[in-house]
């Protein structure tokens, strides 16, 4: 048998020799941390970041109320607390809500620049 005439057999030991060497291989990876490649935050990004939080906070703090209803209704809570004390807690947390929106609008340019950047609500964004 003469291997010129049959190509299949290279193809075999090929394979087979592929076989057992790859596994034993070091397999290399390369981690990646996306903290390492982006760049920190400047003090102007984060105002401004601050700022965002606080006008979205203004502009959507009703949405508390349908907000939280949902919650509660997904919760199993009954007809009666959700009629009666879902409005209270939600007009609450709309008007606590609101007026963080207009402290951080307020504050953003005046805020140190090492610290209170951080969201004084959570979440931060009401959606």
């Amino acid at each position: 048998m003469e291997i010129r005439k049959k190509p299949w057999v290279i193809a075999v030991v090929v394979m087979i020799a592929l076989g057992l060497l790859l596994p034993t291989t070091p397999i290399l990876a390369q981690s990646y941390d996306p903290d390492d490649e982006l760049p920190k935050p400047t003090g102007v990004e984060k105002g401004l970041t601050k700022l965002g939080r606080g006008l979205s906070n203004v502009l959507l703090g009703w949405a508390e109320i349908p907000v939280t209803f949902d919650k509660k209704l997904q919760d199993g809570k009954p007809l009666a607390y959700l009629l009666g004390v879902v409005p209270v807690l939600g007009t609450a947390r709309a008007l606590m809500r609101t007026s963080t929106g207009v402290f951080e609008m307020v504050t953003f340019p005046l805020s140190d620049r090492k610290v209170n950047y951080g969201p004084i609500l959570e979440p931060e964004y009401i959606f």
